[in-house]
């Protein structure tokens, strides 16, 4: 018996991080630790790093899955309309077409955010919208002055190009 995945011409990669984009997104460093190209387009993984009140405004995924693992802090998870604290150590599986948002509440947290599509026809979206939307990050740091990105209008208007839906206004720490 032959499995599908076995017949890939793939091999294992190394993405050092000298080659991962880094963009300064909401006030935090957002670094696309694993694009979605590398994967396929199976998955992408973001690593987030912030201060208190970093955070996304309560949002929909139309086709994208999205798993939240917290390294290091606390955020304030809002799911469905359910508010749950995420500490170090936690991890908060949100489907897609579920409106969720996050806050940082302790001093600094840093999480990985994994963005999978289950559908075969779809892919990642997250990933191309930092890339092509946000400016890159000027240092490996949090941004330290205005860097003149979009504002969160801009950022909502952007949904219907990257598969998401502004459902409401950010948690707050």
């Amino acid at each position: 018996m032959t499995f599908p995945d076995t017949a890939r011409d793939e091999k294992g990669r190394l993405i050092p991080e000298s080659e991962q984009t880094a963009v300064w997104l909401l006030g935090g460093l957002a670094q696309i630790r694993v694009p979605g190209e590398a994967t396929g387009n199976a998955f992408t993984v973001v690593q987030h790093t912030g201060v208190r009140g970093y955070t996304t405004p309560l949002h929909i995924h139309d086709y994208e899955d999205e798993v939240f693992m917290v390294l290091d802090g606390t955020l304030r998870m809002v799911c469905d309309g359910q508010e749950f604290v995420a500490e170090a150590g936690s991890t908060m599986i949100v489907p897609r077409t579920v409106p969720h948002g996050f806050v940082t509440t302790s001093p600094n947290c840093r999480f990985l955010t994994i963005h999978s599509t289950p559908q075969p026809d779809r892919r990642p979206q997250f990933d191309l919208f930092l890339k092509a939307e946000i400016p890159h990050a000027r240092a490996l740091t949090l941004p330290t002055e205005d860097v003149g990105g979009p504002d969160l209008d801009h950022i909502i208007a952007l949904g219907t190009t990257y598969a998401y839906r502004y459902a409401g206004p950010p948690p707050t720490p």
